[in-house]
């Protein structure tokens, strides 16, 4: 966030960095193209057009009475320079970018530059940037001034121009004109390829192209963000949130100029709030910034008492970035909608980023409260519409039952497009939601791979904690990881015991460990509560299918291809079973080596395929359960492994125990008078941790070829099938038995804007 950037709008935030320190997390270059193929796939259901260009003007830039008449190109036919086709895409962006270089005023107080060049390896995946990126005029000297590798063009950027050379390279088909409602109701808006080499260079940059818009919304405070493509002169207007993404009609840049003229005049009229930013996070003042800083460093060190003042500067790194700190206001749920419900948070870098476009797309900071100088936890996400509770009553009702070892709750509410002032209050409409999903019964939208799309709504929405600590990859020892789960064991009991409440997402990423003053051990806390759901008279979720965290969802929800089967305590128990023992085997002793450890891992946790419901896994679960190959072939420490044997003979005893522990997983109470009475009765150890070598303990993500996953979009001249009408291949679906344990499977490796 640069210090010339508008008060009213921040720029250039920092993200998330992996545990190394060393680089943005979720981004490594190396799994780009992995990262790309999945984002093209997730597009296919949230993609809505065609819609025309004026009703896409006239929904998002909506002309204003004040404003001038657009000004004209100092050429009527400047931007038939601009070639149909060419052999590459500098062919296209070059002429086009001089052209836009001379026509400032269709857009004052905004540059165009070519951003493609300034990349470490402008071909590769991972490493590429748009072919054009359109600036503030105020904010283009911090981004000539940036280092290549930090890719502050993204940073920065208001919206982008992807170019590809030929009109072919054009992933999506509009109908024919002359198409009636019902034609167009059938047709279906991917453009069919019979080339399927030349289909895979298309659909890997139109994965860079969705790459684009995700890392402007990591490192910008954004609602939304715009883009255009263009493929020879055959342009698309586009516009991405955090439900999709609408897409215009195509028109043809060389002779419908007045089209692209408009867009941008529209574009440089609007305010920030309809150019995508959040207008609710401002940069932070220096004082803010300073009590940031050291109630962060205060904070860190209470939590984690470091020795030297090296590893404290680098523990604050994962929070804090020198220049880089914003505030980020609240409004209370609840409240009357006026500035004296509003709190102000100071935030500077995420210890979450998400790194999808669309659903919740959480983003999690530490923040400092500005009223009381408290660190707090600040969770900015994208709840769906309508919730059955929000997380923020959820908790405050949980904490007021007296449900332990969950967060309190300091404030939550869902984010107004601006922060009111003195004794003026948000109009109810005036909140920030998706849109794309306003736009799927227009009857210009046609089909996406043969299904019509179906886009949900989602609501931008905070919830402020006042518990803060540090996740389980922290633990020093044993000790540590059986009494903070025993914490959690305790949470899920009191919320279904209260609240009739199932949390539904045991996982890793959602236990904190938070040292207290009155503690020898740091708590466990089970945080994030926004999937949870109430249990009905038998004790199942009230809505049906899984929301879990694949690596810790039990089998009986793994198996269940369908997705239709509800959630259960039991599951939970399970999820939180699988938790310890993937947490030991990342960081406690054991006697697997690097190739058996990641074969571990794979097969119990990660394994997943498909059948003709859907997706399926635990195979390898299933085999653990019957027979613990898993982890018996571990060899935990001796007090982690007699644990583990026990909890296992209660959770699926073996043939010879089954009548002794016939019911000691549907009754919580013996789990729990267990764990109790071991904890009592059993040293452990509290400083035994060991860093295996895993991508999952050090936080580095390697694809299996560099080669494969870095290599260049190559889209030159004419596609191999251009000019020809194909048919595209139908999806071919494999005929898959679930497992059982009866039979296993072999695992394999709003309202439009206002």
């Amino acid at each position: 966030m640069s210090r010339t950037a508008p008060t009213h709008c921040v720029y250039n935030a920092p993200v998330a960095l992996d545990p190394t320190l060393s680089h943005a997390k979720g981004w490594e270059p190396e799994a780009a193209k992995a990262r790309n193929c999945r984002w093209v796939q997730d597009l296919m259901k949230t993609a809505v057009g065609p819609i025309t260009v004026e009703a896409f003007l006239d929904g998002f830039f909506p002309r204003q009475n004040s404003w001038n008449k657009t000004p004209q190109l100092p050429s009527q036919r400047a931007l038939e320079d601009v070639p149909p086709n060419a052999a590459t895409p500098e062919g296209i962006c070059g002429p086009l970018l001089e052209i836009l270089k001379k026509a400032s005023d269709c857009f004052p107080g905004f540059v165009f530059d070519s951003t493609s060049a300034r990349s470490l390896h402008p071909r590769r995946l991972g490493y590429m940037k748009p072919h054009i990126c359109c600036y503030a005029t105020e904010n283009f000297d911090a981004v000539q001034r940036s280092e290549p590798q930090l890719r502050a063009e993204l940073g920065y950027a208001e919206f982008f121009i992807d170019v590809k050379p030929c009109p072919s390279h054009d992933y999506f088909a509009d109908p024919p004109v002359t198409s009636t409602t019902e034609g167009r109701a059938s047709h279906d808006f991917i453009a069919p390829a019979d080339d399927q080499e030349f289909k895979k260079h298309r659909e890997r940059a139109l994965g860079q192209h969705i790459a684009y818009a995700i890392e402007i919304l990591s490192r910008q405070y954004r609602v939304a963000v715009f883009s255009v493509s263009v493929a020879g002169s055959r342009t698309r207007l586009l516009r991405w949130d955090r439900a999709g993404c609408v897409v215009t009609e195509v028109f043809d840049l060389r002779e419908q100029a007045d089209l692209f003229c408009e867009f941008l005049w529209r574009f440089s009229q609007s305010t920030h709030r309809r150019r995508g930013h959040d207008v609710t996070v401002q940069v932070a003042s220096s004082d803010e910034e300073t009590l940031f800083r050291e109630a962060i460093r205060a904070h860190v060190q209470f939590q984690l008492q470091l020795d030297t003042e090296e590893s404290l500067d680098n523990a604050v790194r994962q929070h804090y970035e020198s220049g880089h700190v914003a505030a980020v206001h609240v409004l209370a749920h609840g409240c009357p909608a006026n500035a004296a419900h509003v709190s102000r948070f100071i935030v500077s870098r995420p210890v979450v980023s998400s790194l999808q476009l669309t659903g919740r797309c959480t983003r999690g900071y530490w923040a400092v409260d500005t009223r009381t100088g408290d660190v707090v936890f600040l969770k900015d996400t994208w709840r769906a519409y309508p919730p059955v509770d929000l997380e923020g009553d959820t908790l405050k009702r949980m904490n007021d039952q007296g449900v332990r070892n969950i967060p309190t709750i300091v404030c939550h509410g869902d984010v107004p497009d601006y922060i009111p002032q003195d004794d003026q209050e948000v109009d109810p409409r005036d909140m920030q939601v998706s849109e794309t999903d306003e736009y799927q019964k227009d009857e210009t939208v046609c089909k996406v791979m043969g299904d019509d799309v179906v886009v949900v709504k989602h609501w931008h929405y905070r919830v402020v904690l006042g518990t803060v600590g540090y996740g389980l990859g922290y633990i020093r020892g044993t000790e540590k990881l059986l009494h903070a789960t025993y914490d959690v064991f305790h949470a899920m009991r009191d919320a279904l015991r209260h609240d009739s409440r199932l949390h539904r997402d045991i996982s890793i990423g959602n236990v904190i460990l938070v040292r207290e003053k009155d503690r020898d051990v740091r708590r466990g806390v089970l945080i994030d509560w926004e999937t949870s759901c109430r249990v009905d008279e038998a004790g199942k979720a009230v809505e049906s299918g899984r929301v879990g965290t694949w690596l810790f969802m039990s089998v009986d929800m793994l198996i269940n291809a369908r997705n239709d089967r509800p959630h259960t305590f039991q599951d939970d128990m399970e999820s939180l079973l699988y938790v310890i023992i993937y947490c030991g085997l990342l960081w406690l002793p054991h006697r697997l080596d690097k190739k058996k450890l990641a074969m571990t891992i794979g097969i119990l946790f990660e394994f997943s395929d498909s059948m003709t419901p859907g997706r399926y896994g635990g195979n390898g679960k299933i085999m653990n359960r019957r027979h613990r190959i898993y982890t018996n072939a571990a060899a935990f420490s001796p007090a982690l492994q007699d644990w583990l044997q026990t909890v296992m003979e209660f959770y699926r005893p073996l043939a010879h125990c089954r009548e002794e522990y016939a019911d000691r997983w549907t009754n919580p109470d013996y789990l729990d008078r267990f764990w109790d009475e071991y904890l009592k009765t059993h040293v452990l150890d509290r400083d035994d941790r060991v860093v295996h070598d895993h991508l999952h303990a050090n936080g580095v993500h390697k694809a299996p070829s560099s080669m494969d996953s870095t290599e260049a979009i190559i889209l030159r001249g004419r596609s191999p099938s251009e000019g020809r009408v194909t048919t595209r291949p139908l999806k071919r679906t494999r005929e898959v038995t679930p497992p059982s344990d009866a039979s296993l499977v072999a695992p394999q490796r709003s309202k439009r804007i206002r």
